[in-house]
């Protein structure tokens, strides 16, 4: 921990407003998983649903797209880089008649503030997110990412581009000699009391993806934003220029026009920030958020998987706005803590004793990846061991009745840390629950003898693909 403690009501937080957020999110099923609320730089609320907990990183998503900026902002103070730098020009290497019609005035602004020209998201041209495919080649997929045509001039329209933030990673790659992590790790991570290097979704080559992929802990979220909140300074050393983040949370360029857009998606975009209602924020799918509010000196941090993210934030501004400026009380301080000490999410259990072993098939009902072909269920102790057949390779899975257990994945050179509970939910259904502990996402699966099929459904499919272990970031 490196943000120092306080309550709420010596921040000038009123705790009921904190305790009205967290009775909404529940009541509305809004699947967060940690929340974290800063003010005056001081932690006032903090939480996890168990089993996610402090200590854990957390997939983050398009929030990713945020450390990439930063670290653009650090080779921009230290004058490695410049903003108007034309992007071609930091790739000598490449066969420039392979390079596609629209790229030639592209600068480093461009790519920050996804307005390259592409008028949508170019990235389903280089990589299909959903197959997986991709991963079992060495191929590079930098010709294919300058062979798709920006159809609009640079800076004319806004159009949010996995594609823009991979380029700002690869010229950090390239500036550098190191990944992003190794580059922002004595300038940023240090600094905020994270010793480790941040685990990373990359490609073929190994290069972070740089628009998705961090693994962050709620905390490190949390102190990026303060990091912004207090422009660039961190417990009173300079860190980061006051000129980049002024320019960074300001709106750039055209707004998004996309009419799907909810309310705080349309407000402008700066470099990897979205303008909203109060203030700025980075974000990343299935609800990651990191929340910067300067006129309440203020800043949230939060890890969930939701479907609509827009639903947090209205629940921010409904419950959490109005508490800032609050007398609070030491009652509600109390009453809060030992809500968000209480936080969890249910595990499964099973009162039925079923039998030592059982195999099935799966069934046309499941989601996971179709390299997954049957499920079998062994007792062991007072609980059970759920085997998943993933390309002829039985996959061992812990299952604990009533808890979460802690155990891994293991397949394709792959570890993918996981919790998993559930049991026999009545003499003919197995029913279990595993989470990747590490990122938003979970799978059910819910076995029956009677028909010797089983469903393996996620809760909501990873942007990765239907495998789960493609979330791994542990790769042999």
């Amino acid at each position: 921990m490196t943000l120092p403690r306080s309550t709420p009501s010596a921040q000038g937080v009123d705790a009921t407003g904190i305790l009205d957020l967290v009775d909404s999110v529940e009541r509305e099923h809004l699947g967060l998983h940690s929340l974290m609320v800063v003010r005056h730089g001081h932690v006032v609320a903090e939480g996890w649903w168990r089993p996610y907990a402090a200590d854990r990183v957390h997939l983050a998503y398009s929030l990713s797209k945020t450390v990439t900026a930063t670290a653009v902002g650090f080779l921009v103070q230290e004058g490695r880089l410049a903003l108007d730098d034309r992007v071609l020009d930091h790739f000598p290497d490449l066969d420039r008649d392979a390079v596609a019609p629209g790229w030639d005035d592209v600068r480093v602004r461009h790519c920050l503030s996804m307005t390259v020209g592409h008028e949508e998201d170019a990235w389903s041209h280089v990589f299909d997110r959903m197959s997986g495919n991709d991963f079992d080649t060495t191929g590079d997929w930098v010709p294919r990412v300058f062979a798709t045509t920006p159809t609009q001039p640079p800076g004319s329209v806004f159009a949010y581009n996995q594609v823009a933030t991979y380029v700002l990673a690869l010229i950090v790659r390239r500036l550098t000699g190191d990944g992003i992590s190794e580059y922002l790790h004595p300038r940023l991570l240090v600094p905020l009391g994270v010793q480790e290097l941040i685990p990373w979704h990359r490609d073929p080559t190994g290069r972070e993806l740089g628009f998705t992929g961090s693994h962050l802990t709620t905390e490190t979220i949390a102190s990026i934003a303060q990091l912004y909140l207090d422009r660039g300074v961190w417990q009173g050393r300079r860190l980061l220029s006051e000129k980049w983040v002024e320019e960074a949370t300001r709106a750039f360029g055209p707004l998004n026009e996309d009419p799907g857009a909810d309310e705080d998606w349309r407000r402008g975009y700066g470099y990897s920030f979205w303008m909203q209602r109060f203030g700025f924020r980075g974000d990343g799918a299935y609800g990651q958020f990191l929340v910067v509010l300067p006129d309440h000196d203020t800043v949230v941090a939060v890890t969930a998987e939701q479907e609509r993210m827009q639903s947090t934030l209205d629940a921010l501004w409904r419950h959490l706005v109005p508490a800032i400026g609050g007398a609070g009380s030491q009652a509600a301080d109390a009453a809060l803590a030992e809500r968000l000490a209480g936080l969890q999410i249910p595990a499964l259990t099973g009162e039925a004793l079923g039998p030592d072993y059982a195999e099935f098939n799966r069934s046309s009902a499941s989601d996971l990846a179709s390299d997954y072909t049957a499920v079998s269920v062994t007792r062991e102790g007072p609980g059970h061991v759920l085997g998943l057949s993933r390309k002829g390779e039985w996959v061992r899975v812990p299952v604990a009745h009533g808890a979460w257990r802690e155990g891994e994945m293991v397949a394709g050179g792959a570890r993918l840390p996981v919790v998993s509970s559930g049991g026999w939910v009545d003499e003919d259904t197995f029913r279990a629950e595993v989470i990747a502990i590490e990122t938003p996402h979970r799978f059910r699966v819910e076995a029956r003898l009677r028909s010797a099929d089983a469903d393996l459904t996620w809760r909501m499919v990873p942007l990765t693909g239907y495998d789960p272990m493609w979330l791994s970031t542990r790769w042999t």
